[in-house]
C-alpha cells in the first residue's frame, strides 16, 4: 500500500525495442480497454482517469516519456482515510501492464498502422497538458517535509501552515507562562483566566467582534486550541491547497483563503451566544466550496472534473455534518457557502477577456463582499448581555439566601432584635432583589436564557411580596390574616416553575 497526503505508484519502464510512440499507443489501448478516460495524449505522453466505484473514486493514471524510458504513475485524485491507497495504485498499474501484453499481443501486426492513426488524430490543442496537469500543485508533496517547502505552484499554501505553526508555538507559550503567574500568585486558574488568556491571544468572541474588536475576525483564523486541532487543520489545508493554489493563482488563492475565513468567523459570531472560537477550518471549508464551485464549471478537465468532483463531495459531506460538539459547525458552513460564492466569482474573474478584471477583479468584488457582509452582520446581530445575565443570577442567588437566613435563621431568639435585622438588613438586600429582577426582564439574551429572565423575574416579584407578608405577619403576630395569602403567593411560584420547566423542554 502507498502512503500520505496523496499516495501513489509509479514505475519507470525501459523502452528497449519500442519506439516510444508505439508504446504509447500500447498505453492508449490497454487504458481504453480497461474503461478508463483518457484526458490527454501526445507525443510526450498520457492521461486518463479510472473508473468510479465503490472501492475507488478514481485515480489518476499518467506516463511521461523520459529519454528511453517512460515513468508510469498511479496516484489517488481525491482525499484518502487513513492517508492509505488501501492498496488501489498498485492493483491499477498491475492490471495495465497485464493489459497492455494483451493489446501488444492483438496489435503486433499492425503497431505502426495504429500509431499513425492514433497520433494523426491528436488535436494541436488540448485541455490537459503534462507541463500542468489538474495534480500539478499535488506533484509537490513527495517527502516528509515537502509541505512545509515552499516552491513554484505551491508557494501559499506551505508559509500558511508555517505561520499556522509558529503562531501556536507562541501561543501555547504565552498561555503556558501566564498560568504559572496566576499560579504563582496563589489563585487556582478557573475557566473566566483562560477565556481572559485566550482573548488576550487574539481568539474570536462574540461579545468582542460585535463591540468593534473586528480584527479578531481574523487573528482568529491563525489561532488553534491544541496540538490535535492544529495539525489536523493543516494536513487538509495542504491537501487541499495543493489542488487549487496554482489553478487559482497565489495572491488571489490568499485572499480567497482570508475572505472565506473572515466571513465564516462572521457567521460564527452571529450563531455562536457566547464562548470563543478559533482555527483555521471556516477558511479551509472556503477553498473547498471554491473548489465545488469550479468544478461545476469547465475549470477542469471533464474526466479530472467528474473524479475531483465525487471525492471532494464525499469528504466535505462526512466532515460538514454538525454531530460531534466542541466543533465550530456554523464557522463549516460558512466557510463552504462563501467558498462557493467565490468560487464563481473566481471563474467569472480568471476567464474573463478584460485584462483589469481577470487582475483585479476577484480582490475587488470579494473585499466589498466581505465589507458589506460583516459591516450588515455587526448592525443586525443582536449583542447578547449574557454576561450580565450572569452576574445577576449570581448575585440573586446571594440575595435571596442571605434573606432567607434573615427570616428563618434561628441565631435571633428575641422577637425586637429580630424585626429590626429583618428591617435595617433584610429589607435594603430585598430592594437589590427587586432592582436584579427588573434588569432580569429588560436584558437582550438568546431565546433560552431569555425565557429563564422572564421566569425568574416573576419568581422575585413573587418572593418579595411573599417575604414582605411574612414580615407582616411575624410583627402583628396574626396567622390568620396573612397565612392564606403567604400559602397562596408559594403555590404560584411553585406554578411558574412548572411551567419554565414546560418552557425549557419545548424549546
Amino acid at each position: 500500500m502507498a502512503w500520505g497526503i496523496t499516495p501513489y505508484r509509479s514505475v519507470t519502464v525501459s523502452l528497449e525495442d519500442y519506439y516510444s510512440d508505439h508504446y504509447l499507443t500500447l498505453l492508449y489501448q490497454a487504458m481504453v480497454n480497461r474503461g478508463w478516460h483518457i484526458g490527454y495524449f501526445d507525443h510526450d505522453g498520457i492521461i486518463a482517469y479510472t473508473n468510479i466505484s465503490w472501492a475507488s473514486y478514481s485515480e489518476e493514471i499518467s506516463a511521461r516519456v523520459m529519454g528511453n524510458s517512460i515513468v508510469i504513475k498511479s496516484e489517488c485524485v481525491g482525499y484518502q482515510g487513513l492517508f492509505t491507497d488501501y492498496g488501489k495504485n498498485q492493483k491499477n498499474l498491475d492490471l495495465l501492464f497485464d493489459e497492455i501484453i494483451y493489446a501488444d499481443f492483438h496489435l503486433k501486426e499492425n503497431l505502426e498502422q495504429t500509431t499513425q492513426e492514433l497520433m494523426s488524430g491528436v488535436p494541436e490543442k488540448q485541455f490537459l497538458n503534462l507541463e500542468d496537469p489538474p495534480m500539478a500543485g499535488k506533484e509537490q508533496l513527495r517527502g516528509f517535509f515537502s509541505p512545509f517547502i515552499p516552491r513554484k505552484k505551491y508557494i501559499v499554501t506551505p508559509l500558511l501552515v508555517i505561520i499556522n505553526t509558529i503562531i501556536f508555538l507562541v501561543t501555547i507559550l504565552s498561555i503556558y507562562a501566564m498560568v504559572v503567574l496566576v499560579l504563582k500568585s496563589n489563585t487556582y486558574p478557573d475557566r473566566s483566566v483562560f477565556e481572559k488568556i485566550y482573548l488576550l491571544m487574539g481568539f474570536s468572541s462574540r461579545e468582542q467582534v460585535l463591540n468593534g474588536q473586528l480584527w479578531r475576525l481574523v487573528t482568529n483564523i491563525f489561532l488553534h486550541f491544541s496540538i490535535l486541532h492544529l495539525v489536523s487543520n493543516m494536513i487538509v489545508l495542504v491537501y487541499i491547497g495543493s489542488l487549487i493554489e496554482y489553478k487559482l493563482g497565489k495572491w488571489n488563492y490568499l485572499m480567497m483563503y482570508l475572505f472565506t475565513g473572515i466571513i465564516a468567523s462572521m457567521v460564527s459570531v452571529i450563531w455562536n451566544q457566547g464562548g470563543i472560537s478559533a482555527g483555521a477550518s471556516g477558511a479551509i471549508f472556503g477553498l473547498f466550496g471554491i473548489l465545488l464551485a469550479l468544478l461545476s464549471t469547465d475549470f477542469y478537465e471533464r474526466s479530472a472534473r467528474k473524479a475531483l468532483l465525487i471525492s471532494t463531495a464525499i469528504f466535505v459531506a462526512y466532515n460538514i455534518i454538525p454531530v460531534a460538539r466542541g466543533v465550530d459547525h456554523p464557522a463549516h458552513f460558512g466557510g463552504l457557502i462563501s467558498g462557493y460564492v467565490f468560487g464563481w466569482i473566481a471563474y467569472a474573474g480568471l476567464s474573463h477577456k478584460n485584462s483589469f478584471i481577470r487582475k483585479w477583479g476577484i480582490a475587488l468584488s470579494g473585499s466589498l463582499i466581505v465589507i458589506v457582509f460583516v459591516s450588515c452582520s455587526v448592525l443586525l446581530t443582536p449583542q447578547y448581555q449574557t454576561k450580565e445575565f450572569e452576574k445577576l443570577i449570581d448575585r440573586y442567588e446571594n440575595l435571596n439566601k442571605n434573606i432567607y437566613s434573615q427570616f428563618y435563621g434561628d441565631e435571633i431568639t428575641d422577637r425586637n432584635i429580630k424585626l429590626d435585622s429583618i428591617e435595617h438588613r433584610a429589607f435594603p438586600e430585598l430592594k437589590s432583589m427587586k432592582e436584579v429582577g427588573d434588569r432580569l426582564s429588560k436584558l437582550i439574551l438568546p431565546k433560552k436564557k431569555k425565557i429563564e429572565a422572564k421566569y425568574r423575574s416573576q419568581i422575585i416579584k413573587l418572593q418579595l411580596h411573599y417575604y414582605k407578608l411574612l414580615y407582616l405577619e411575624y410583627k402583628n403576630q396574626d396567622n390568620f390574616k396573612y397565612r392564606p395569602e403567604i400559602d397562596a403567593t408559594t403555590q404560584q411560584i411553585d406554578d411558574i416553575q412548572i411551567q419554565w420547566g414546560k418552557d425549557v423542554l419545548d424549546n
